[in-house]
This record gives C-alpha cells, structure tokens and sequence, in this order.
C-alpha cells in the first residue's frame, strides 16, 4: 500500500507546471533585472579606476618626494619616474627603489603614468583616464596631482 501525500503534486495533472508563457514572462523579468544589476556594477567599477588613479598618483608622489630628500633633486626629463624603480646612470643618494616594480608607474588602465618636467620643485603627475589621451570626460578624464597638493 503506497501512501500519497495531499500536498503532492499529480505528474498527470494537466495543470501542474508552468505553461511556456509563464516561463517567458520569468526569462523576461530575470534578464532585466540582470541588466540594471550588470550596469550598476560596472559603473562602480569605472569611479573605482579613478579613485585608485589618484591613490597610485598619491603613492608617486610620496616616491618622489623620498626620491629628492635622497638626492637633493627630482628626477630629469630623461629619467623620467622610471628612476623611482631602478637606479639612475649616476646614482649618488639614490637609496631606492621607491616603488615596487615597473607596474607601480601604470595606472589602472594599464597606460604610464606622466610627470611633468619639475620645475623649482613644482610639478603635475597625471594619469591620461580610461582612454590614455589628454582631456576626456567622465573615466577617460585626466586625473592629475600637483606637487603643491592642489
């Protein structure tokens, strides 16, 4: 003797289930929801790129400025932030690396970071945004940092 339970659903029950309609109307609903879901989150992403653009710009500079209490000076045009990393040809009071590795000198879009050529001890790290040129809006804006802490 086999015991049913009134809960249980009848498998023959034509009216058990979800009709195509139904399905389609779920599919829908779940596909919207992941898209605003998705734009959100990639939006978030986006503002956090810029905010770890100016936390790396934030780090350079600290760099730099352990860079010239070393050395009496910044670095040249030609030196450029590479010597932040590695040595320069002529290295007296260098006691660095100020930065670990060459990656330290990328900004989260994976393009150089650029200092202007200092001058009396003022100068303007930038990071070019998500597109890598000068300008831009939004994340391909320029994120800059003055040596003057403007």
């Amino acid at each position: 003797m086999t015991k049913t339970h009134p809960q249980q659903a009848d498998l023959n029950d034509p009216e058990a289930g979800l009709t195509l309609l139904e399905l389609l109307i779920v599919l829908a609903i779940i596909s919207i929801v992941g898209v605003v879901v998705a734009g959100q989150v990639v939006g978030q992403m986006d503002r956090a790129k810029v905010d770890l653009a100016r936390l790396q710009l934030k780090q350079v500079d600290n760099a730099l400025l352990l860079f010239q209490l070393d050395t009496g000076r910044y670095p040249t045009a030609e030196e450029g932030l590479g010597v932040l990393v590695s040595a320069p040809g002529n290295p007296d009071g260098w006691r660095g690396p100020y930065l670990r590795g060459d990656k330290a000198l990328l900004d989260p879009w994976g393009h150089d970071l650029t200092l202007s050529a200092p001058t009396e001890g003022a100068y303007v790290l930038t990071s070019l945004g998500s597109d890598g040129r000068t300008g831009g809006d939004g994340t391909a804006a320029d994120v800059s940092l003055s040596s003057t802490g403007n």
